[in-house]
């Protein structure tokens, strides 16, 4: 069964992450719902200043939907 979460973010936030996904073939949905997921796996969360990677590491955004699709499965 699914539910709905309600939260306030900012407005440009929201739209970058939404552009993001978009460009990956996801939804901002399947972001979040990945973000919980490994919350959970993880038993916390990490937060840094400086990001450990980046999407210009990925010569192809095409390798990142692919690695999360496979992870997905996982979930299933």
């Amino acid at each position: 069964m699914d539910t709905t979460i309600l939260i306030k973010t900012k407005k440009d936030l929201k739209l970058q992450a939404q552009d993001l996904a978009r460009d990956l073939g996801l939804s901002l949905a399947d972001v979040v719902n990945a973000s919980l997921r490994q919350f959970i796996i993880n038993q916390g969360i990490t937060i840094s200043k400086m990001p450990t990677e980046s999407l210009d590491s990925y010569i192809n955004k095409k390798e990142i939907l692919s690695a999360y699709q496979e992870s997905l499965k996982e979930f299933k």
